[in-house]
């Protein structure tokens, strides 16, 4: 049975969690253990969205709403001292790790950014982001093509994402739209595919309103979405579909 398409709209990433683990206790597999039901930030501390055993096996499931889910994304404080990623927002560990790694290979364009401010401003003390610049020198940094150097799509292939999810002892992903996955292992040797895709991390510059001000604020954001184009022949948002997967 083929992953259904996931298409109610509005539907948050814990709601789409709720909905798994409910399709997965009315199906009734013996031998399905769920654990307990998923709530905000329970993959923070635990060993995926779902924590279910099979048999008495492991069984912990991350779970993303859909095949272009965003996988962490927060604005970023950026000290050139050390290079230093700081993020302002909450983020899952896991994620945040991920993104941090893709954002380094941009470290040295980020240095010469903020150098170039130091330097059209005469301001040693710009030393990372946020910076306030004039709007002269936002200019500057524009036809100079400095804030385009840092603007990026850097792309991480599932490998980077697989060694993340195995790191927490998850095995199992599953996509809205796409259905089950495994990932690196598949210790149940369930008849599901291994996920292939990428993460894309944007990276860019973003300023705010002046306010009448001569001068304008400067931050840093990066933003990480999942991508998989390849479809599962389970789903475990569907109980006629789990049921067909402990079948076989």
């Amino acid at each position: 049975m083929r992953a259904k398409e996931y298409t109610k709209e509005g539907q948050g990433g814990l709601a789409y969690e709720q909905n798994v683990f409910a399709a997965m206790q009315a199906a009734k597999v013996k031998g399905l253990d769920l654990g307990d039901k998923p709530t905000a930030g329970f993959s923070n501390v635990g060993y995926g969205d779902i924590e279910a055993t099979y048999n008495g096996k492991p069984f912990n499931i991350e779970i993303k709403a859909s095949a272009f889910d965003q996988m962490g994304g927060t604005s970023f404080r950026y000290e050139m001292s050390g290079q230093q990623f700081i993020p302002v927002g909450q983020i899952e560990p896991d994620e945040l790790d991920m993104l941090l790694q893709a954002a380094q290979v941009k470290a040295g364009d980020i240095d010469n950014f903020l150098k170039a401010a130091q330097e059209y401003e005469n301001n040693s003390n710009i030393t990372g982001f946020p910076v306030r610049v004039t709007k002269d020198t936002r200019e500057k940094l524009k036809t100079d093509g400095l804030q385009k150097a840092i603007a990026s799509n850097i792309s991480a292939k599932s490998s980077f994402i697989i060694k993340h999810y195995n790191k927490k002892q998850v095995y199992y992903i599953q996509v809205g739209g796409a259905g089950l996955f495994y990932m690196g292992k598949n210790p149940l040797k369930l008849p599901v595919p291994q996920l292939q895709g990428d993460i894309n991390i944007e990276l860019r510059v973003g300023y705010g309103g002046s306010g009448g001000k001569p001068t304008v604020s400067a931050g840093i954001r990066l933003q990480g979405r999942l991508r998989t184009e390849n479809v599962s022949n389970f789903t475990l948002d569907d109980p006629g579909s789990i049921q067909a997967l402990f079948m076989q």
